[in-house]
């Protein structure tokens, strides 16, 4: 994951650290384990999606 907006590098665990982050799923009463799937499992279907989108290189150019 990247933080686009400062240019570094963003990991799960810094993520699952953020003050913000642990309040929200402080009231939504989910734990690290869950946060932590649900994101790698958004990680993965967002590869997925470009790898589909991405035609790959076309012959003769």
């Amino acid at each position: 994951m990247m933080c686009e907006t400062t240019g570094c590098t963003l990991t799960l665990a810094a993520l699952l650290r953020d003050p913000l982050v642990q309040l929200v799923m402080r009231s939504d009463n989910v734990s690290e384990t869950d946060h932590s799937a649900l994101l790698t499992r958004v990680q993965n279907a967002l590869i997925a999606r470009t790898s589909l989108m991405d035609p790959g290189p076309r012959p003769g150019l």
